[in-house]
């Protein structure tokens, strides 16, 4: 499990990362260069709300 949670920072670490990035070049003539960040940054958060998401589909039910 320490694994997964791991990964899961690890996703949105990426994904606040790449978002930062974007936005810096998005002063820039680098159009492209920012949308690939920012579609990197949605494809991260998605990856992470799923891992996450299946992670506590595994956890038992609190009383």
């Amino acid at each position: 499990m320490d694994g997964a949670a791991n990964d899961l920072r690890m996703l949105k670490y990426v994904a606040e990362i790449t978002r930062r990035l974007a936005r810096m070049l998005s002063r820039t003539r680098y159009q492209m260069l920012v949308y690939f960040l920012e579609m990197t940054a949605v494809e991260a958060d998605s990856l992470a709300a799923e891992q996450d998401h299946r992670a506590e589909a595994g956890k038992p039910p609190r009383n």
